[in-house]
């Protein structure tokens, strides 16, 4: 008598290793979520401006470009990871925590190879110790991610570090910075495989999700960072105390870059970075915006704002107070700069904090026509286009050009900054409020 066969019936290959492809739902994973893309798209984007500037040949914008290309995936990476442990089910889900980790190593050593490719193919190979050291700095922060969560939340100190990082990767030997990328890669693997699950870890994921992963103590006590906090209200609702500590901390540390680089005899444009952050933080005003959308309601029930008119002419005077704080500071840090070196003329003094308020005027007004962060990120080319700017006019001031055709420009531009910004504040919030 034959042995009754069974109601399911399982096929003889499902579950094998091989009939699993780790990629499936990459994108899903790494493209649909605000975290992630935020850092992905920053690497992605710092690679094409690598290829642009291997192409015109300059390589130290090469350098600062392809170091922020390796920073911002290893952050992307650390991103993944993290959400990993916030997420308690992840443990029950077959080979999902495999997978995740097979296309976590695919990005890290993806985009160093592209990053070698091109060094290569633009004769770069100076910049090779430059890569390996950048890698070495970001798997160090992987793997301090990995240890302690809250170590996310100064992922803006990597950011920080990319522009010095060709002076430093010159101090270590290429074998050292080999060895510790090697050994920092075994550690963190070895660190994966018992990944545990975190209480604290979800705390960093939402917390990253809504204040930018970024964290400070209270600011009550602290009567004039409080008075600023007030003086920006509502601008900085979203963003919350991050944009103070921006605003307070890019004049100090470019004082002391500024001191440095006199000292030390370093031709450091720290005017000029001072600029590019100045233009950044203000992006950051509408990305936090539009990630953190559904507060909206939550401040607009707030009292101060008489409905969603009075709400936008609010907000509006708030961006026009952030551009004059901006302003003052850039120039206050200029005058600053201009005693130290004494080689700055009046012109040049003002060329700067020109450039620097059109470009913050335009990143704010077409901040306010974003709904999506991919359109913020897209605000960023405002960025390169003032980058671009700059360097032209100082290069053809260093040929003994005048600066006079550039400062119409930049008056022409800050009034295009002007009608950008009054423009975006009337499209602000268009439909985007329940029931307004």
């Amino acid at each position: 008598m034959s042995a009754a066969k069974p109601l399911v019936q399982v096929p003889e290959k499902l579950g094998t290793h091989h009939s699993i492809n780790p990629f499936n739902g990459m994108l899903r994973l790494w493209l649909f979520d605000v975290g992630s893309v935020s850092f992905l798209g920053t690497g992605i984007f710092g690679l094409v401006l690598s290829i642009l500037a291997g192409w015109a040949g300059q390589k130290e914008s090469f350098d600062i470009f392809v170091a922020m290309a390796v920073v911002s995936t290893s952050a992307a990476v650390a991103w993944q990871l993290i959400r990993l442990m916030a997420n308690e089910c992840s443990i029950l889900i077959p080979r999902y925590r495999q997978n995740v980790f097979i296309q976590c190593e695919v990005m890290l050593i993806g985009v160093f190879s592209l990053a070698v490719l091109l060094c290569v193919l633009y004769d770069f190979t100076s910049s090779l110790s430059l890569l390996v050291f950048a890698q070495g700095i970001s798997l160090g922060f992987i793997l301090l991610c990995l240890l302690q969560t809250q170590w996310f939340y100064s992922s803006f100190l990597l950011f920080i570090l990319v522009p010095f990082s060709s002076d430093l990767a010159e101090q270590v030997p290429l074998w050292l910075s080999l060895a510790v990328l090697f050994v920092l890669a075994a550690l963190i693997w070895r660190r994966c495989l018992v990944l545990p699950w975190r209480v604290e870890a979800r705390s960093v994921y939402l917390n990253g999700l809504e204040m930018g992963w970024f964290w400070l103590p209270s600011l009550q006590s602290m009567r004039i960072l409080s008075r600023l906090e007030r003086y920006l209200h509502p601008v900085n609702f979203f963003i919350g105390p991050m944009l103070t500590v921006l605003l307070l901390l890019l004049p100090v540390l470019t004082i002391v870059l500024g001191v440095l680089s006199h000292e030390l005899h370093w031709n450091f444009p720290v005017l000029l970075l001072l600029a590019q952050f100045s233009v950044i933080g203000c992006s950051l005003v509408h990305w936090s915006r539009v990630q953190r959308s559904r507060a909206t309601e939550l401040l607009l029930l707030l009292p101060g704002f008489d409905g969603r008119a009075g709400l936008v002419k609010v907000f509006a005077r708030g961006q026009q107070r952030l551009l004059y704080f901006i302003g003052i500071g850039i120039l206050l840090s200029s005058l600053f700069i201009t005693w130290l070196n004494g080689n700055m003329t009046l012109a040049l003094l003002a060329h700067l904090v020109m450039s620097t308020y059109w470009a913050c005027a335009l990143v704010l007004g077409l901040g306010c026509l974003c709904r999506r962060v991919l359109q913020v990120s897209l605000t960023m080319l405002v960025v390169v286009g003032h980058s671009i700017w700059v360097s032209i006019s100082l290069a053809a001031l260093q040929h003994e050009g005048s600066l006079f055709y550039w400062s119409l420009g930049n008056i022409l531009l800050v009034i295009l900054g002007q009608i950008a910004l009054y423009w975006g504040s009337k499209k602000l919030w268009q439909g985007d409020i329940t029931g307004l």
